[in-house]
């Protein structure tokens, strides 16, 4: 009896360390110079966004013809933006944000 106890527990501690590990946010895209996690959209156009954090610290970014149309951002969404720098912003890639880093 000890010994199936014992592989049992065994067995969900690997359920659960390999759920776990699939939560950890993938690697970002090759070429970031910099990311910005948890980023509401509050002001978007043509050549520029401004980005707010869950500590209300805007972040004004000048947009290269890389950036997506401004009608993909959503007022309430909550994204992970893969950015590198030049004169302007080269937009990488988006995500949403994980749920743990929502929370304000």
């Amino acid at each position: 009896m000890k010994k199936i106890a014992i592989c049992v527990a065994a067995f969900v501690a690997i359920l659960v360390l390999t759920k776990i590990a699939n939560q950890v946010p993938p690697e970002p895209p090759a070429g970031t110079t910099f990311s910005l996690k948890a980023q509401r959209v509050i002001e978007c156009s043509a050549s520029d966004i401004i980005l707010i954090d869950k500590h209300d610290t805007a972040t004004p970014l000048f947009k290269d013809s890389s950036w997506p149309d401004c009608s993909v951002f959503h007022k309430d969404d909550v994204l992970d933006f893969y950015l590198s720098r030049g004169e302007k912003t080269h937009f990488l890639s988006i995500e949403k944000t994980a749920w743990w880093r929502k929370v304000k």
